[in-house]
């Protein structure tokens, strides 16, 4: 029996793989992928050195990792139905599958995750919500937070609170990206290079970023820091409050949060 079986060789899948290989949670012998896709099934088994079966092959592992796209989550659960037993655990990060269409495939014995990863999973800094049903059998919650842990931070959520984790942090990187797209649009269009702007540009949301992890400082607090009186930085925070950022970032949750909410399953 494998640890791990991998439903899904996407983006997600292969950001896992790779992060619980160079963390030496697993080892790639360990791991059984299966994918619909035949060249990305084979691109993943090459790259990661991982075993590749039908998704009746990765039912047996251990852990069976639930991470196709969301149109592809009811076959792949149809697959898996019938399948699983009280020593193993179908976890999902599937967007908008619930709690409940996972233990309908699982079975009451097997225990149950729902995850919503981001894409910082890429350089094992993702941070993860997740949701715990144990189910009747011996659910081994120190492996499943191993695998969490080995691409980044996770916190521990009620299944009400996913579609907004989903809205924060599994949509949270886009929003970062695009401020600092628009940030490097603006260098450009007030005549710097575009190869500095974007150095420029990408430290300092890095920096700011590690600011906020390693000091563990209110970023409201750090804003003020960074807010002289009469400064440059205070003037460009007006424009933004004239702008109404604040409420245009609430609007854009809230957004996220009920499409989460229409997709849910």
């Amino acid at each position: 029996m494998h640890r791990v079986g991998l439903v899904g060789a996407g983006n997600m899948g292969r950001a896992m793989m790779g992060a619980w290989i160079e963390a030496g949670t697993l080892r790639p012998e360990e791991i059984i992928v299966a994918e619909k896709d035949p060249d990305k099934l084979a691109d993943a088994a090459a790259t990661f050195k991982v075993d590749s079966g039908e998704v009746a092959d990765v039912a047996t592992s251990g852990i069976v990792v639930l991470a196709v796209k969301p149109q592809d989550s009811a076959e792949a659960l149809t697959l898996l139905s019938g399948r699983l037993n009280g020593s193993q655990t179908l976890l999902s990060i599937v967007a908008g599958l619930t709690i409940s269409s996972l233990r309908n495939a699982a079975g009451p014995a097997a225990g149950v995750v729902r995850v919503m990863p981001n894409m910082g999973a890429m350089v094992r800094a993702a941070v993860s919500g997740y949701v715990v049903e144990p189910g009747e059998g011996a659910f081994d919650a120190d492996a499943v937070i191993s695998l969490l842990s080995a691409i980044g931070e996770a916190v521990e959520v009620s299944e009400e609170m996913m579609n907004l984790v989903t809205a924060v942090s599994g949509s949270g990187p886009a929003y970062f990206f695009y401020l600092t797209e628009a940030l490097e649009q603006a260098a450009v269009a007030a005549g710097m290079d575009e190869d500095v702007a974007r150095v420029l540009c990408r430290e300092t949301l890095w920096g700011a970023a590690k600011t906020i992890k390693e000091t563990g400082s209110d970023p409201g607090e750090l804003r003020k820091a960074v807010s002289s009186p009469g400064g440059t930085t205070l003037a460009a925070l007006r424009e933004m409050d004239a702008a109404g950022f604040m409420k245009m970032i609430a609007d854009a949750v809230d957004a996220a949060n009920r499409r989460a909410g229409e997709l849910a399953t």
